[in-house]
């Protein structure tokens, strides 16, 4: 099926750019390669949408579609889940052929490499040489061990093992550590500990408050309801929502029904040196989301959001969770019992969770168990999974 090219160094990365979770972790190997001064390895980025045309393209905008709207929708979200479940990327299909062709055609070859971070298009180009998969999640449900590449890149040793029962040998299997921003982890020791030295004082929290990319209706509503709680009595609470979606229009209403002061930082604002009950931090895409938790992270002392890509932070980086549910995915009920069986998170099962989350943080119980989540959360993983591929890509892909 894939011919024989003539060999070229270097490394193409090619997106799903459906959601956050897979692209986030491509934008960190990036950004890791740029610090090392290595960017010249990459030889170009690309996703599904540019590369596939006429039926091709259809199929990858009916998945985003079904993506954005099967979280939210009680009608199209039982459907969603039962197809997601029912997943498997090692069988041959009708969807499968039709999403692969032009992927298949413009990646033919073995040279330059090529590293995806979505089992499926592993499944696209099983089979190519140099296929790098980058599975960052620390969850490994079934549906993510498709075989065909030549590469795994895990977090942990337990996410590996999925991989290996499958029939991967160990040494295609590479256990990188966590892979979290390297912005966040430059500053991850002193942020942890001013972060243990607030809780133990019991001055007020700073709370950050995120959405998956679709934004569940559900999610939505927990996210503003502990953001109201923890607001009201104090605390201060920095909501990073997409410019003109669901989380930005809830929590204004949210804050402007209960009268809760509230601020607006996007892409053309500085940060401000003292800032209100409430923020509200607006980007128009994963590049400023990025920027804009490194720049607030060092105030942060807690963490509300779904069980998705950033558990790794409270694994990692000591920063207490409260998770959202409910949980959307393959992934995220598998992440949210890591994190709990750890004791760095817990989970927010109702409404009437979210809306005492400020009571309980103000007792001493609960500053106590917040700074336990923080102390099980660092020290226990490396952190620095970003730049080990980075170094890996480099060794294995550079040219002599």
């Amino acid at each position: 099926m894939f011919t024989q090219m003539t060999k070229q160094a270097g490394i193409e990365f090619l997106y799903t750019n459906i959601g956050r979770g897979h692209p986030y972790y491509l934008d960190g190997i990036i950004e890791a390669l740029i610090r090392k001064g290595s960017i010249t390895l990459v030889r170009s980025e690309s996703d599904v949408f540019e590369v596939s045309t006429g039926l091709s393209r259809c199929a990858w905008k009916t998945a985003r579609w079904l993506y954005t709207t099967g979280s939210s929708s009680r009608i199209i979200g039982p459907v969603y889940e039962r197809i997601r479940r029912g997943n498997d990327y090692n069988r041959d299909s009708l969807m499968l052929r039709l999403m692969r062709r032009d992927i298949a055609a413009k990646f033919a070859g073995s040279e330059p490499a090529v590293i995806v971070a979505h089992s499926l298009l592993v499944a696209a180009l099983r089979g190519r040489e140099n296929l790098v998969y980058q599975h960052g999640e620390l969850a490994t449900p079934p549906e993510s061990v498709v075989s065909g590449a030549s590469t795994i890149l895990v977090p942990t040793d337990e996410a590996a093992r999925p991989f290996i029962d499958s029939g991967y040998g160990t040494d295609a299997v590479v256990v990188t550590g966590l892979c979290v921003e390297p912005a966040l982890v430059k500053q991850a020791a002193i942020s942890f500990d001013r972060r243990c030295d607030r809780i133990e004082k019991g001055t007020y929290l700073t709370g950050a408050f995120y959405s998956s990319g679709a934004e569940p209706r559900a999610h939505i509503k927990k996210l503003t309801v502990a953001a109201a709680s923890m607001a009201i009595h104090g605390n201060r609470v920095v909501i990073f929502a997409r410019k003109g979606g669901h989380l930005q229009g809830a929590a204004v209403q949210t804050f402007n029904r209960l009268d809760i002061p509230w601020q607006v930082v996007d892409s053309g604002a500085q940060i401000p040196s003292e800032f209100s009950s409430a923020l509200i931090v607006l980007f128009e895409n994963r590049r400023e989301e990025y920027s804009f938790t490194a720049r607030f992270f060092p105030f942060l002392d807690f963490l509300v959001a779904p069980s998705h890509e950033r558990t790794n932070w409270a694994l990692g980086l000591g920063l207490p969770m409260f998770i959202v549910g409910p949980c959307v995915g393959p992934f995220a009920p598998r992440n949210r019992d890591i994190l709990l069986k750890a004791a760095v998170a817990e989970s927010l099962e109702s409404d009437h969770d979210a809306a005492i989350l400020a009571t309980k943080l103000r007792k001493t119980s609960g500053r106590k168990q917040l700074l336990t989540f923080a102390e099980n959360g660092w020290g226990k993983y490396k952190i620095d999974g970003f730049e080990k591929i980075a170094d890996y890509l480099v060794n294995r892909f550079a040219a002599e």
